[in-house]
C-alpha cells in the first residue's frame, strides 16, 4: 500500500474529474489517498473508505493561490503527517507541493508535476515584462531538473514544448481524459451547418481569424449554408463583439456554464479548434464525446491524436485555410453524421478515465 497525495480540484466538473476518479481509484485498489484541492473549497477536511483504502481531503488554508510561505508551512505539516511516496500536482499546486515533499523527503518521494499550458500560449496571452518571464521560466526550469522525477504532459506537442523552452527531457505522455456525459445525438436540421467554437477569446485561440475567414467565405459563398457560433470569455470579448457586429450568421453567445456546454456542442454540427498554440484542449474531448467532429488546428495537441477525414478534418490556423476549409466542409455535408460516429469512437478509446488511471497506475509503480 502506498501513500498518494494529489493536489487539484476535487470535483466531477470538467477534466478535473480525471483526478477525482485517480483519487478513488487508486483508493479502491488498497491505498491511502491525500487529495489537497484548490477549487472547490472546502472549509473542513473530511475522510472517506472506499474499497481497501482511505482517501482524505484538504483544501488549502486560503480560497486564493497557494504562493504564500503560509501555504508553504500548511503543507509542510500535512506531508509529515501523512509522510506521501507519491505527489501529482497541477497548476497552481505544482511549485509548493513538489518543492517541499522533495526536501523533506531528502529526495525519496516521486514527484509528478504536470505540464498543462505551452510555454507559446502564456507568451501570447499573458502581457508581463521580459524581466518577470525570465525569472519565472528560470524558476520553472530548476523545478523540472532539481525537484520532479517525471512531468506528465497530456501531448507529444507539450513534450516538445518542455524539452524545447525548460531543457527538460523528463516529460511523459498521459492525454488528459474526460467524463462521459452523453445521451445521445440531438437531431441536426439539415438546412443549416452549425459549426460552433467553445474557449477563452485570446490571442493563441486565433478567433479573431475565424471570424474574419469567415466573413470572407460568406462574401464568396453567399447562399452558404454555414452558421457559425462564438461562445467563451476573455481580453477579446469587446473586438469580437465589434467585429460581428449585426451579422445574422454569426451567433456570439458569450460565456457558458458547464451545464450548457453539452447542449451546446451536441446541437453542433462541428466544433472548431482555431487556435495558434494549444496543449490537448478540453473542448475537443467534449465535443467527440458528444458525437461531435472537430474542425481542429494542426498546432494543437491533440490533432496527432485524431485522423484525418475519419473524424476531424485538419487545417493550418491561418485565415486562407480557414476559408479553404469553410469550402470543405459545406461540399461534405453527407459525411457529418458518419464523422461524427468515429469522433466518439476516438472519444471512448483514447480519452476514457478507466484508460487514463490505467496508465497513471504504471508510471506510479515504475521504479
Amino acid at each position: 500500500m502506498k501513500t498518494i497525495l494529489i493536489a487539484h480540484n476535487y470535483t466531477e466538473s470538467s477534466f478535473s474529474f480525471m483526478s477525482y476518479y485517480l483519487a478513488r481509484d487508486l483508493t479502491r485498489a488498497g491505498n491511502s489517498v491525500v487529495f489537497i484541492s484548490h477549487n472547490p473549497f472546502f472549509n473542513k477536511p473530511f475522510k472517506e473508505n472506499i474499497g481497501e483504502g482511505e482517501l482524505s481531503v484538504y483544501s488549502w488554508p486560503t480560497v486564493n493561490r497557494p504562493v504564500k510561505f503560509k501555504d508553504a508551512l500548511w503543507f509542510a505539516k500535512l506531508y509529515w503527517r501523512y509522510r506521501p511516496t507519491v505527489l501529482i500536482s497541477h497548476f497552481v499546486n505544482v511549485n509548493i507541493t513538489t518543492i517541499v515533499s522533495k526536501i523533506l523527503s531528502l529526495g525519496k518521494i516521486k514527484t509528478f508535476p504536470y505540464y498543462h499550458t505551452l510555454s507559446t500560449q502564456i507568451q501570447q496571452d499573458v502581457s508581463s515584462s521580459s524581466l518577470k518571464r525570465n525569472f519565472k521560466k528560470y524558476r520553472k526550469k530548476l523545478l523540472y531538473k532539481w525537484f520532479a522525477d517525471q512531468v506528465i504532459c497530456p501531448s507529444d506537442l507539450a513534450k516538445e514544448d518542455l524539452e524545447y523552452y525548460f531543457g527538460c527531457t523528463k516529460g511523459v505522455k498521459v492525454v488528459n481524459p474526460m467524463k462521459d456525459r452523453f445521451n445521445g445525438k440531438s437531431t441536426l436540421n439539415s438546412d443549416s451547418i452549425v459549426v460552433s467554437y467553445l474557449g477563452r477569446l485570446e490571442p493563441s485561440k486565433g478567433v479573431i481569424d475565424l471570424i474574419h475567414a469567415f466573413l470572407v467565405y460568406k462574401e464568396k459563398f453567399k447562399t452558404s449554408k454555414i452558421i457559425l457560433n462564438i461562445a467563451g470569455s476573455g481580453s477579446q470579448h469587446n473586438q469580437i463583439e465589434e467585429l460581428i457586429g449585426n451579422d445574422v450568421k454569426i451567433n456570439f453567445v458569450g460565456a457558458l456554464t458547464y451545464n450548457e456546454i453539452d447542449k451546446y456542442l451536441n446541437e453542433s454540427h462541428y466544433t472548431i479548434i482555431p487556435s495558434k498554440f494549444d496543449n490537448l484542449p478540453t473542448v475537443g474531448l467534449e465535443s467527440m464525446m458528444n458525437q461531435t467532429p472537430l474542425l481542429i488546428s494542426n498546432t494543437t495537441g491533440l490533432s496527432t491524436e485524431l485522423e484525418e477525414g475519419i473524424d476531424c478534418f485538419k487545417f493550418n490556423p491561418t485565415k486562407e485555410e480557414m476559408v479553404l476549409l469553410f469550402e470543405r466542409v459545406e461540399n461534405s455535408a453527407e459525411n457529418q453524421y458518419e464523422m461524427g460516429i468515429k469522433a466518439r469512437k476516438t472519444f471512448v478509446e483514447k480519452f476514457g478515465v478507466e484508460t487514463y488511471s490505467a496508465m497513471m497506475k504504471k508510471i506510479i509503480e515504475r521504479k
